[in-house]
């Protein structure tokens, strides 16, 4: 997925003025067999020195999602997303550290349950490029249990990481009033246990976190929430921005009106039936 650089400005003058997302909603559900691949990286810190090792869990995947996007059909030019969840359940990754040829490795098990990540407030994407949606800089928060046994360590807690991340996705409109979040990317983000919770010669433990969601997809159903379809970029009026939107989608579902399955003339005449509308 190709990552859209941008400035913030852009974003308050397209995306988050109130009509910019009037026009057309989505309610999400994570498809049954979604899976995410999780990889947690452990590095502990201990006055005997430093150590890591990576491990990876599959985990099946549920949750939610609501989209607001800027016009009831598509090209969309921006969206937004006021909740996202994806629950990852429980499961278990294994380490072996401070290996040396005589006394062999110190090993480590980490169990994690109740692992969520959530949109922690509306987030704006950049603009689409293509349908592609990036969101930089979401606020996000994870939260889970775990219990940490083994050699070194032996400790149970809770944690939750509020944090800025940055997500994508690719949208996809299908038949009928059918959407899908396809393409997943989600930024990796470090916790580190609490210090007070160690024991005398550990001095820290750092894990990375890497969820891959490539094969987590999420589906939909748009629904319009009022103004004019021929409003194609969700500015509260039908004009010659949107004249340009529907040429661009001459030929394609892009700026079909009447729902014969193409943008073609009886949709420009819409357009200009419409023309200086106030959607």
């Amino acid at each position: 997925m190709r990552h859209t650089r941008f400035h913030l400005g852009s974003i308050a003058s397209i995306a988050i003025g109130s009509s910019a997302f009037a026009q057309s909603t989505a309610d999400f559900t994570v498809d049954e067999g979604s899976i995410a691949v999780v990889t947690l990286t452990v590095t502990v810190d201990t006055t005997i020195g430093t150590s890591s090792d990576t491990d990876s869990m599959t985990q099946g995947v549920t949750g939610f999602a609501t989209g607001n996007f800027d016009s009831s059909i598509p090209p969309f030019l921006v969206m937004e997303l006021p909740t996202l969840l994806f629950d990852l359940g429980t499961g278990g990754v294994d380490y072996s550290l401070f290996c040396l040829p005589i006394f062999g490795c110190q090993e480590l098990n980490i169990v994690v349950s109740d692992f969520v990540i959530q949109i922690d407030a509306p987030a704006p994407s950049a603009p689409f490029d293509g349908p592609s949606a990036f969101f930089p800089d979401a606020p996000f928060v994870s939260s889970f249990n775990y219990d940490v046994t083994g050699d070194l360590i032996e400790i149970s807690g809770s944690n939750v990481v509020p944090d800025f991340y940055s997500f994508g996705t690719d949208v996809f409109v299908g038949k009928g009033d059918s959407i899908f979040m396809q393409n997943l990317y989600l930024q990796s983000f470090t916790f580190g246990l609490d210090p007070k919770d160690l024991p005398v010669g550990v001095n820290s433990v750092e894990i990375l976190v890497e969820v891959d969601l490539n094969n987590t997809t999420l589906t939909g159903i748009l629904k319009s929430t009022g103004g004019c379809p021929e409003d194609m970029n969700g500015d509260g009026t039908v004009n010659g921005a949107d004249l340009g939107l529907l040429l661009a989608a001459w030929g394609t579902d892009g700026g079909d009106f009447n729902g014969d399955g193409t943008t073609n003339g009886a949709d420009l005449g819409l357009l200009l039936a419409a023309w200086g509308t106030d959607c």
